[in-house]
This record gives C-alpha cells, sequence and structure tokens, in this order.
C-alpha cells in the first residue's frame, strides 16, 4: 500500500491550487462564459472534432501530472509510476496536433494572427517537452526526465492560468488587441523556468559545504 504521509506541504499547497484554479476556469470561464455567448458556442460547434479528442487528451495531462512529481509513488510503485508517466507523455503527443489544427483552421474572428502563432508554437513546446521526457526516461537519465516533464507540465498549466481571467470579453471589445499575446509568451517563458526551481529547490538552495570548493578551483 503506497503511504502519502511524505507529501510535503508545499505540494499539496500547490496542487490544490491548480485544482482549484481549473475548477474555476472550466466552471467559471468556460462553461458559464459559453451559456450566455451563443457565438462562441457556434465556433465551438463547428470544430467539436478537433476540440473534443484535444480536450480529452489535455485533461488527461492536467490530471495525471501531480501524480508524477510524487516521489513517494515513484519509490513505493514504480510500475504504476511509469505507466501514468507513458499515459501522461502519450496524451501531450496527441492532444499536440488537435491545438495546431484548430488554430490553423478555426482561429477567433478578427483577431491578429499573432495569436494564433504563439498558440501554435506552445503546441509545439508543449510537445517538445514532453518528448524530451520521454527520451530522458528511455535513456534512464533520471535528473533530466524529471527536468524535462516538469516544464511540459509547466506548459500544460498555461492553458489554465491563461484562463483565469477569461480574455474572450476583451477580443470581442478590441479585436485587435494584442496584449494577451504578450501575456501568453509570458506564461510560456514562467512555465518553463519556475518548475525547475520547484523540483530541484533543494539542491539549488541548500549548497554543502563541501562542494563550495568547486567554484574556487
Amino acid at each position: 500500500m503506497i503511504k502519502f504521509r511524505s507529501i510535503s506541504k508545499s505540494k499539496v499547497l500547490l496542487f490544490s491550487l491548480i485544482i482549484l484554479s481549473s475548477i474555476y476556469v472550466f466552471v467559471v470561464n468556460e462553461y458559464l462564459y459559453l451559456k450566455d455567448n451563443p457565438e462562441s458556442i457556434v465556433r465551438y460547434k463547428s470544430m467539436l472534432l478537433l476540440l473534443i479528442p484535444h480536450v480529452i487528451f489535455g485533461l488527461t495531462a492536467l490530471v495525471i501530472g501531480p501524480f508524477q512529481f510524487s516521489e513517494t509513488l515513484r519509490k513505493n510503485n514504480l510500475k504504476l509510476h511509469r505507466k501514468l508517466g507513458k499515459i501522461y507523455i502519450i496524451a501531450i503527443l496527441l492532444a499536440t496536433p488537435f491545438a495546431i489544427l484548430m488554430n490553423i483552421y478555426y482561429p477567433i474572428d478578427g483577431i491578429k494572427a499573432t495569436l494564433a502563432f504563439q498558440n501554435i508554437t506552445q503546441a509545439i513546446v508543449w510537445a517538445f517537452t514532453a518528448g524530451m521526457a520521454w527520451l530522458a526516461a528511455v535513456k534512464q537519465q533520471i535528473t533530466i526526465h524529471k527536468m524535462w516533464a516538469a516544464r511540459s507540465y509547466g506548459i500544460t498549466l498555461v492553458f489554465v492560468f491563461s484562463r483565469i481571467y477569461n480574455p474572450m470579453p476583451l477580443f470581442i471589445e478590441n479585436s485587435e488587441i494584442d496584449d494577451f499575446t504578450h501575456f501568453l509568451w509570458i506564461l510560456v517563458v514562467l512555465a518553463l523556468i519556475i518548475p525547475d526551481v520547484l523540483v530541484f529547490n533543494k539542491k539549488l538552495f541548500s549548497v554543502k559545504k563541501k562542494n563550495s570548493s568547486y567554484l574556487h578551483k
């Protein structure tokens, strides 16, 4: 039986924040917004064949991600950790092409092409980080695997954190606005930096004296 007593309070706080943010985004900024905006519903319906699989695979990665960073799970049930890891990476690799196709064939009316370019780039980075995590795992480079897996989940979370404030009303009022695209770029950069700090904070900020001599060689 897996014991979860060793899960740190910081991880509990972080993943609780992710869960609450996800619920808020899907309930308030997606469901309730669409309920009152028939034009957006028409657009979503037109791309259901791409949207449904993208959402299913994306949600799979979103839900599985936190379990991949559990040291307790990895130590007590390595087989389950590996199985979930494979599902997580495959889900991202399958979700990516649907995201790219939606941005190419179903762009938001009146929005600058820079937003579609950002979304496509973000999807490619998402797949790339997941692919690198897989490659590192195959090569048994565990530290590198953790680094790329953390980055891939950081990109996964861009979908959630970029929608805490729903940008759609802003687009409708001013379709030429490009500020949200810049905001997305910032989130992608943070998604590639912050996970490294969170995963390796103990190694980064607790330098042992015996290693300090290395800097003075």
